[in-house]
């Protein structure tokens, strides 16, 4: 009784999935299209919704983008003639891609649920749940930090033969480019934790690797960013800290998988004593 307990102890714990019947390839095509159609009349609402609210209200998103600008009086412009109206689409489709991004996370995960073995559930899941909060700390953190600092940097050199002449688009461009940047690199905790799981790295590595990580970061941060110093040194700096609390955090998610792994022994030994 006991061997046959052990049995299916073994079982749940490595999510044997020997009792799923195979879906075919054109269900799989199937139940694809329909996460997909989802989302997109999801993305397609909000965009209209964002899209119509930006152009009827007076802009209230781009005046939020706009409020390193209303400090020094600094209007925006247009050089085009179709420059406004396709801003304002732009600005709708980032409306739309920022807020649908919950529901299209969770249509993935419905989607790749199925097919996923417990333990790779259990490493995925906190990512699922933990990414898009994560990546709007990190826009709101270069929202209020870095474009304010960054922006003004640059409006200082402002003097009565050089004026600024910003343009709606190329504005509104560099601006978005910056936040989803600064969104991006707050995912490294959870790409850790997920690396970790799945046996990729560990703390350990982490730690020794330290001195190259910083060469790379460092290279990020002059990828994702505009070309200058003091820009690209206000994201390596995050980076930094975000890789020293994934070293935490990979440490964490090592001790959660070393217990299963304790637990397993034990069942081999008692297999084989049995």
């Amino acid at each position: 009784m006991s061997k046959q307990n052990t049995e299916q102890k073994e079982k749940s714990e490595r999510g044997d999935h020997t009792g799923d019947v195979p879906m075919p390839l054109t269900s799989h095509l199937g139940e694809l299209r329909k996460r997909l159609v989802h989302t997109l009349i999801v993305i397609i609402v909000v965009f209209v919704g964002a899209t119509s609210i930006e152009m009827e209200l007076d802009q209230p998103i781009l005046s939020a983008f706009r409020a390193p600008l209303d400090a020094r009086n600094i209007p925006l412009v247009f050089l085009e003639l179709t420059e406004p109206f396709f801003t304002y689409l732009r600005i709708g489709l980032y409306a739309a891609l920022f807020l649908s991004f919950p529901y299209l996370l969770g249509q993935i995960w419905l989607f790749v649920r199925p097919a996923l073995f417990s333990k790779e559930r259990k490493a995925i899941w906190p990512f699922i749940l933990l990414s898009y909060p994560l990546f709007v700390g990190g826009g709101l953190f270069g929202y209020f930090v870095v474009i304010p600092y960054g922006y003004d940097f640059f409006l200082g050199f402002e003097n009565k033969y050089t004026l600024p002449s910003l343009s709606m688009a190329s504005y509104l461009s560099l601006t978005i480019h910056l936040l989803f940047a600064f969104g991006l690199i707050f995912e490294l905790p959870t790409v850790s934790f997920i690396l970790t799981r799945f046996g990729i790295v560990n703390a350990d590595w982490l730690r020794k690797n330290r001195k190259y990580s910083l060469v790379v970061i460092f290279i990020a941060a002059a990828i994702l960013t505009p070309p200058d110093v003091f820009t690209q040194t206000l994201m390596a700096g995050p980076l930094i800290i975000l890789y020293e609390i994934s070293i935490i955090v990979s440490q964490m998610a090592g001790s959660i998988k070393e217990e299963p792994a304790s637990e397993e022994a034990n069942v081999q030994d008692a297999k084989s004593k049995s």
